[in-house]
């Protein structure tokens, strides 16, 4: 099961060190040039990302509430990748993003996260699982809120497509919204037609990237990932350095620039 593999990754020990790319210009390379993004937000982002093997996160975000970011693991499905049926394809996708990446990344970090609304897609010409989240909380900067003057931070309505590339399962994400006046807590209409706007931004954001060879990285990951499944039996919880990963990424919020309202 997808689902276990993922899980394998993130039961290894909490003290494995976690190994970080480089940002040159704007120009972003993942360790083991995994990938290279080019930075959405210029030169100077907040950066924060963390990667074990072939596995892990890179964010970027700037101090008027922009978020873009990357999660991605080894394929954890065979057929992952593969030219195959569209509906088997986005089926695959979705069982990594509802069963593996949503509960370990999201709903396990940041109490009270839900998935809005999701559905199969495409996006740049290949079968994609497409999303919005809804994070407590979770709005890449705080503001005073002007209803009661205090800082506040708002939630976090986040779009994430899924996709499969270069022996590598992806999740691109950035702000649906981006509130920077009037009310801390908005909401976003998951039911209106224009409910994914965002994903013309995470196409941008997509063309700056380049990947990995597929066939070695998709060979290693799977054998990593049996190898790991032996090692470590899956407890479901999450307890791999990239947990602190993800927990670095929440608590690194509250350093940010506090908006005026």
């Amino acid at each position: 099961m997808p689902v276990a593999l993922l899980l394998a990754f993130i039961a290894m020990p909490v003290d494995a060190a976690l190994v970080h790319g480089t940002l040159s210009g704007e120009l972003y390379t993942a360790p083991g040039e995994l990938f290279t993004v080019k930075s959405p937000l210029g030169p100077r982002p907040r950066l924060v990302d963390g990667f074990e093997r072939s596995a892990g996160a890179v964010t970027f975000m700037d101090h008027v509430g922009e978020l873009f970011g990357v999660v991605c693991t080894p394929n954890l499905d065979v057929l992952a990748g593969v030219e195959i049926d569209t509906e088997t394809s986005t089926a695959i996708l979705r069982n990594w993003f509802r069963e593996a990446a949503f509960p370990a990344f999201f709903a396990g970090t940041v109490p009270g996260s839900s998935i809005l609304r999701e559905e199969p897609g495409e996006f740049e010409g290949q079968p994609a699982w497409i999303a919005v989240l809804r994070l407590p909380g979770g709005a890449p900067s705080a503001r005073i809120d002007p209803a009661t003057g205090r800082v506040a931070r708002g939630d976090s309505w986040r779009g994430v497509v899924v996709i499969s590339r270069g022996g590598h399962t992806y999740l691109l994400m950035t702000e649906a919204i981006v509130v920077t006046s009037g009310p801390i807590h908005q909401k976003f209409d998951v039911s209106a037609p224009g409910w994914d706007n965002f994903l013309p931004k995470l196409a941008q954001f997509y063309r700056g990237m380049t990947f990995q060879s597929s066939e070695p990285e998709e060979e290693k990951g799977l054998r990593l990932a049996e190898q790991l499944c032996q090692l470590h039996p899956v407890t479901g919880r999450l307890t791999h350095s990239l947990g602190g990963l993800v927990r670095l990424l929440c608590s690194s919020l509250a350093d940010w620039d506090i908006l005026p309202a």
